[in-house]
């Protein structure tokens, strides 16, 4: 799937590789729109006929604050996350975004081919 419909069904988990995002209504049955986006330092998805997805799911922003894990299709319910811990959690999304995005610094060549020529020895 390249684009998530504008309506979403309950229960139902779309995923677009293309944008690496798994987008939900929330599992408790309020209808907030959930956004998972799959990265390095972020959400993983697994599919082994059954989908999880890690870490645990939290809607701190929303009024239900519900918090669950996604585990083989099932939903295993957590505490209620607190405003501290979605705080936290955006910052630390926040962080990982800036560092997977990041530009890597550019080194010359001859340190290059210095590298490449002491990896092969």
């Amino acid at each position: 799937m390249t684009y998530v419909p504008r309506d979403l069904e309950d229960g139902r988990l779309y995923i677009s590789m293309e944008y690496a995002t798994a987008v939900h209504l929330c599992a408790c049955g309020c209808g907030a729109k959930t956004v998972t986006p799959l990265s390095r330092g972020g959400w993983t998805l697994t599919f082994n006929g059954a989908v999880t997805l890690r870490p645990s799911v939290g809607n701190g922003q929303a009024p239900c604050r519900s918090h669950y894990l996604v585990n083989d299709d099932k939903i295993r319910w957590l505490p209620p996350i607190e405003a501290a811990e979605t705080r936290a959690a955006i910052a630390r999304d926040h962080d990982v975004a800036a560092s997977v995005h990041a530009v890597p610094a550019r080194t010359g060549w001859w340190s290059r081919l210095r590298s490449a020529l002491r990896w092969r020895n």
